[in-house]
């Protein structure tokens, strides 16, 4: 019987690792030309990348612009920000790269994406760190008056 149940209390976790696992994006990965990744300044939280940064979070970016791919490669180009226009305006960006973003961007603009965000991936994680606890200590508690009587 236990180890019924612990195969359930595992198979439960595992049903959750994907709504808590990371978006696979390529906000991590620097341009070809040299020019810095996205997550050099900005905080991607539905990405996964939540590290306090100086720049805005950019989770609902696309979105925010309309979901437009043209409206995003032109803001990425020139957003009016002194900094990104100096990294990126005159930069030679591979239009396969400005495409590989702007996809990234629409993957993780997808209301349950929203969502977790806005709810926290450590938040979900610790949430369901905390359910798995109670279950371990609800089945394999000890039953004082059943080992008395052994």
């Amino acid at each position: 019987m236990r180890k019924f149940l612990s195969i359930i209390i595992i198979l439960m976790f595992f049903a959750f690792l994907p709504m808590i696992a990371p978006a696979e994006t390529t906000f991590g990965e620097p341009f070809s030309n040299g020019s810095p990744a996205c997550v050099s300044c900005h905080s991607i939280a539905a990405a996964g990348y939540t590290t306090p940064t100086w720049a805005i979070d950019l989770s609902t970016v696309y979105n925010d612009l309309g979901g437009d791919p043209e409206v995003m490669k032109m803001v990425i180009k020139s957003s009016g920000v002194k900094a990104m226009d100096a990294v990126y305006g005159n930069a030679a960006i591979p239009a396969k790269e400005l495409d590989a973003k702007v996809s990234s961007f629409a993957a993780i603009s997808s209301e349950k994406q929203a969502k977790l965000s806005s709810f926290g991936i450590y938040t979900a994680a610790g949430g369901v760190f905390v359910v798995f606890l109670i279950i371990v200590r609800l089945f394999f508690r000890r039953n004082n008056k059943l080992e008395e009587n052994r």
